[in-house]
């Protein structure tokens, strides 16, 4: 006979529900059943019987009024970073290696056009600074800056987080 008792007990829930008043009509008439053939379903009711009454005496705490509004003046917000220059490098180092480009496709289509090409530049020998300029040199100093430009950009965006990261605090 217990067997059956056990298999028709209700769950947690159920007897919560009924406690609240919202249970059906079944689950008022199996409780009620229950009530009166099982004193361990008697006694287990009774301490959610309790649990139930002291969770109604709770005082629930309420936030105040201005609550959101003390809250958010007291976050720290933390500032838009500006764009520096520096964030610009990768830029400007595209839009300088792009006028090298032009620079030298044009140089080289006015210095290497010949009659027999399809596009015919005529030859400017009035320009004496760029017909002394040694094309060594000018090799040379586009190197320079390219190599520049490329540790410039190295230092900032490998060297230098990787040092940070590497950094001993003597403390």
């Amino acid at each position: 006979m217990k067997t059956n008792n056990r298999m028709k007990m209700l769950t947690d829930e159920q007897i919560f529900d009924v406690l609240d008043g919202c249970a059906s009509k079944e689950i008022l008439a199996q409780h009620q059943n229950l009530l009166s053939e099982s004193a361990e379903y008697k006694t287990y009711f009774e301490d959610l019987e309790a649990v139930h009454f002291d969770l109604i005496a709770l005082s629930i705490e309420k936030p105040s009024a201005q609550f959101t509004e003390s809250l958010l003046a007291n976050i720290a917000y933390v500032p838009v970073k500006k764009k520096t220059w520096s964030s610009q490098l990768t830029w400007m180092f595209l839009a300088m290696m792009s006028v090298v480009f032009v620079g030298t496709l044009s140089l080289t289509l006015f210095y290497f056009s010949n009659s027999n090409s399809a596009i015919e530049i005529p030859r400017v020998n009035h320009l004496e600074v760029v017909n002394n300029f040694s094309t060594d040199t000018l090799v040379k100093v586009l190197f320079l800056v390219n190599l520049i430009v490329l540790l410039a950009i190295f230092d900032k965006k490998v060297l230098k987080p990787y040092f940070l990261n590497k950094k001993i605090r003597l403390s």
